[in-house]
């Protein structure tokens, strides 16, 4: 009893404060299509590692809130409350158990693994001046100052190394880092990645990706303590507004969020779920809950009112092998895998596959 209290304590506290709206049963997606909430949409046991849901928020068609054209407006962070903002609310994350990847991390495109983008930026310069926490002030003509002040900046939200929860791919063509268009969607099926709308998509005139955008002081929102294996987000309403500015970077600000999604400029809408944004997709945790405040960008011809949400999300692991769900872990559930092994379902450089073979024989039998 112990434990389940220390678990879900911070996600308890936040809805212990504030007076939330729930979504569906067990965070399923709300019986009300013109509500604010965030909820999830269980996909099943796709694999032996533990059920695949995606998280989205919705934000509805109430002509009050609406885009001027009618079509629903798209959540710009979610967070705590700030300032003098009334009626207060905390923020919570968690997730609870393993976070299952389809993915090596060592070698999937990110900034670390582009040692050309690094070497650019190591030694970019520019006129400006950087001033450290201490007070001391050190020249952003000075090569590596620009690099290594991004890379100290708790809340710088792009370029910074260890950003490793959403796809991305960089490379550097002629030494110029630069990031394109998104690799391995095929091994998406199963992975877990905080999301802005589908994985791979472009948006506007000229067809950009768009990215959600994390503190850098947040980046492990989807990594599990090594020891404790949840993961746990959680603080009061924000008193003052703080940031940083890295030489000629735009000034990087803690508004009291976890997420941040720049593209209200575009419609990244869900196509299955309409009147929703896919922000997060998971594989294998047991527990995943979330609260605290929905914020739109303001000036765009809608309300820009935040809103609370709260989710609170129990995946059934009980018998992760048992794919099928028939209560048995048998032929059925091994063919299964073995077909998404010939398939090549699972990453190559990974041993997923492998790993997905041996975890249904070893659970054989009955439930």
């Amino acid at each position: 009893m112990e434990v389940f209290v220390m678990k879900h304590f911070c996600t308890l506290v936040v809805f212990a404060l504030s007076s939330f709206s729930f979504a569906g049963d067990n965070g399923g997606k709300p019986s009300n299509p013109d509500t604010v909430e965030m909820w999830i949409d269980d996909l099943g046991r796709l694999t032996p590692f533990g059920r695949t849901f995606d998280v989205y928020i919705q934000t509805g068609f109430d002509p009050e809130f609406s885009q001027p054209d009618g079509s629903s407006r798209p959540p710009y962070m979610i967070g705590s409350t700030r300032g003098s903002e009334i009626p207060t609310r905390a923020f919570a994350w968690n997730i609870e158990g393993d976070v299952f990847k389809n993915r090596n991390d060592a070698t999937y495109p990110f900034l670390e693994n582009c040692p050309e983008c690094i070497e650019y930026w190591q030694g970019y310069t520019t006129f400006e001046t950087w001033e450290q926490d201490d007070g001391t002030v050190v020249s952003c003509d000075i090569p590596g100052t620009y690099w290594d002040c991004i890379q100290s900046n708790p809340y710088q939200r792009w370029m910074y190394l260890g950003q490793n929860y959403t796809p991305v791919n960089w490379d550097a063509p002629g030494g110029i880092p630069n990031t394109f268009d998104v690799t391995n969607l095929e091994y998406f099926w199963c992975d877990s990645w905080i999301l802005h709308g589908e994985p791979g998509k472009k948006y506007g005139a000229f067809g950009t990706p768009k990215y959600p955008q994390v503190q850098q002081q947040h980046a492990d929102l989807i990594t599990p303590h090594y020891s404790l294996n949840r993961v746990i987000k959680f603080w009061t309403p924000l008193d003052t507004i703080v940031g940083q500015v890295c030489c000629s970077s735009p000034g990087q600000n803690d508004y009291g969020d976890l997420i941040m999604w720049r593209g209200h400029d575009v419609d990244w809408s869900s196509e299955k779920h309409p009147g929703s944004y896919h922000i997060a997709r998971f594989t294998g945790p047991d527990y995943f809950g979330s609260g605290g405040v929905i914020r739109f960008a303001c000036n765009q011809g809608y309300p820009c009112d935040r809103a609370p949400y709260f989710v609170d999300y129990y995946a059934d692991n009980s018998c992760p092998s048992d794919l099928n769900e028939d209560g048995v872990v048998g032929f059925e559930d091994l063919l299964q895998v073995l077909s998404d092994v010939a398939g090549f379902k699972y990453h190559p450089q990974t041993n997923n596959g492998f790993n997905a073979i041996v975890k249904v024989l070893s659970e054989w039998g009955d439930c």
